[in-house]
């Protein structure tokens, strides 16, 4: 070939590129940016400058390939309604994923999607309220006609630019753009053959398989939950063990914990006589519910080789072992995700709900309404063993909801720091969700302080939330953690009668409380306070054994918590 020849080709081929750049110029930069302007505003927030630089001209190569392709490869009328469904579900996933990104400083992962499946419709209305409000929607709104005007008048087709302009603009992009593509290739063929890494699109159909496949999982374990039990050891002689299970609870925002608000008075007054002891430094192992609870009520932890749901739970345990089991709960009875506490419900030998309602309803009652139902679980033990679960609502959002009006101590006039008035009045009311919240678990002690009984009380929520600690973030999300997602209380209480018959028990308690810990081990600690074991127990992983491994590293979505999230103050 001659070199004329090629210089010819070559010409017609920009000429062609830059034809189809300025035919649909708008469809092509509209690609580009629903593909991959999240992922670049992520890197750039993160210093990755040389990733940055090589995606938006990678990008830009693949905006001309599907600009190419559904221009010429169809007939107009077909690459027309080809091209309006891809910018359709191309703009979904792009919108969730910029919330996200805006919010959390994160990008699309399964935590989202499957925070997504767990939201009801009413918790979805308070979450857009809350983060989003009135301003943010308008906001979202004159985007979107902007971008409309746009495409439709095409302002950029009124620039007079020249053929010979228009060929070299087009080479010298489409060259870059190459080099760029083959440099990212060769250097990153990880995030290039990663699968569903690239867009917002595909991260977003990756994590809906998954979060799907968590779906079938939840069907799969309903199925194992009857296999057989196996206990090694069954010498629990305890006659109540009640294990309050709390909600969306950082601990930094706790009184108790060194918080500057008096927003924990009766556990504070409990503390200073001495009758709880709280763990200083506990971590969840995750920061949404369903993977929490997955993980504490099993065997299965970060360095598990099996699926949780082959593991045995601690509902069936106890079951096995003779107690009486009770699910006492404020949040949802049914769900169409199979919420994994609803399972765990179903095999206790009592469940109550403080209303009937499914994950699509929701009248927003308070926890205190759970206080009958505890003094009629008591009041139906007739001296069996019982082992009681009481599931609180306790800081979800909105906070608001959380607590009753005459639980309104602080407003946003008490909140000191680098805040604006709405960020305040948002943890103004977190600060007294936590208040009522003190109030509900001194309650529910109190309630087995009267029975005079063997008796301990174990008070762990889920996960935490971050509440404008590091900055705009509000919230908690699975992916890009911040430690206040995840740093969470941990509090036992026993009984006069439970110190006198379990005193090795009690000072191994108090002897652990700085103890480094992750909640993935609490079935552990349970059965080990029990003197309940399996053949999956582990006295290693159990907070208050002589043999618990303090060494053990916390890996939270893995990194590692201390070196990693702790380190860096976030």
């Amino acid at each position: 070939m001659s070199k004329e020849n090629f210089t010819d080709k070559l010409g017609a081929f920009f000429q062609k590129i830059a034809c189809i750049a300025g035919e649909d110029f708008g469809f092509l930069m509209t690609i580009w940016l629903l593909g991959c302007s999240t992922q670049v505003i992520k890197w750039a927030n993160d210093g990755k400058v040389d990733l940055v630089m090589s995606l938006t001209f990678t990008g830009l190569l693949t905006a001309i390939a599907v600009t190419f392709i559904t221009k010429w490869l169809f007939v107009p009328k077909a690459s027309k309604i080809i091209r309006r469904i891809l910018v359709g579900i191309m703009f979904v996933a792009f919108v969730i994923e910029a919330f996200v990104l805006y919010q959390y400083n994160a990008l699309l992962g399964i935590g989202t999607v499957n925070s997504l499946f767990e939201t009801n419709p009413e918790e979805s209305a308070e979450f857009v309220k809350t983060f989003v409000g009135f301003g943010g929607l308008g906001l979202a709104l004159a985007i979107v006609v902007v971008l409309y005007l746009l495409v439709k008048y095409k302002p950029w087709k009124k620039a007079q630019i020249d053929a010979m302009s228009q060929k070299v603009l087009a080479g010298i992009v489409f060259t870059v753009s190459a080099a760029y593509a083959i440099y990212m290739c060769c250097a990153y063929p990880g995030i290039m053959f990663g699968g569903d890494d690239l867009t917002p699109l595909t991260r977003l159909m990756g994590a809906t398989n998954t979060a799907w496949k968590n779906h079938v999982a939840y069907q799969e374990l309903v199925a194992k939950l009857d296999e057989h039990i196996e206990l090694t050891k069954n010498d629990g002689k305890i006659t109540n063990i009640v294990f309050i299970l709390g909600e969306s609870t950082n601990r930094n925002h706790m009184h108790l914990y060194g918080y500057n608000l008096p927003n924990t008075p009766n556990l504070d007054a409990m503390a200073q006589k001495g009758e709880i002891v709280y763990f200083r430094d506990v971590v969840s192992a995750h920061s949404t519910t369903v993977a929490s609870l997955s993980k504490i009520f099993t065997f299965c932890n970060h360095e598990a080789p099996k699926p949780w749901f082959e593991y045995n739970n601690l509902i069936d345990i106890m079951n096995a072992a003779g107690y009486k089991t009770h699910w006492l709960s404020n949040q949802e009875s049914s769900g169409i995700w199979g919420n994994v506490a609803q399972i765990y419900a179903a095999h206790s030998d009592v469940s109550h709900y403080t209303q009937i309602r499914d994950s699509k309803e929701d009248d927003g009652r308070v926890d205190g309404e759970l206080f009958p139902l505890v003094d009629n679980a008591i009041g139906g033990a007739d001296g069996e063993k019982n082992f009681y679960v009481v599931h609180l609502m306790g800081c979800h959002l909105a906070y608001y909801n959380r607590y009753p009006y005459l639980f309104t101590k602080f407003t946003e006039k008490d909140i000191t720091g680098n805040y604006n008035n709405d960020q305040k009045e948002v943890i103004s009311q977190y600060d007294n969700a936590i208040f009522y919240n003190d109030y509900i678990v001194s309650g529910i002690i109190d309630k087995f302080r009267e029975t005079n009984s063997d008796t301990i009380v174990i008070y762990l929520p889920d996960h935490g939330e971050a509440v404008y600690d590091e900055g705009g973030v509000n919230g908690h999300i699975e992916e890009n953690p911040s430690r206040h997602m995840i740093e969470v209380p941990l509090i036992m209480w026993a009984s006069e009668k439970f110190k006198e018959n379990h005193p090795e028990k009690w000072a191994l308690i108090q002897e652990a409380v700085y103890n480094p810990y992750m909640t993935d081990d609490m079935i552990h600690t349970i059965l080990d306070i029990a003197d309940i074991h399996t053949p999956d127990f582990d006295p290693a992983r159990s907070i208050i054994n002589q043999e618990y491994n303090t060494l053990r590293p916390r890996f939270f979505d893995e990194k590692d918590y201390d070196n990693e999230i702790l380190a860096t103050g976030k």
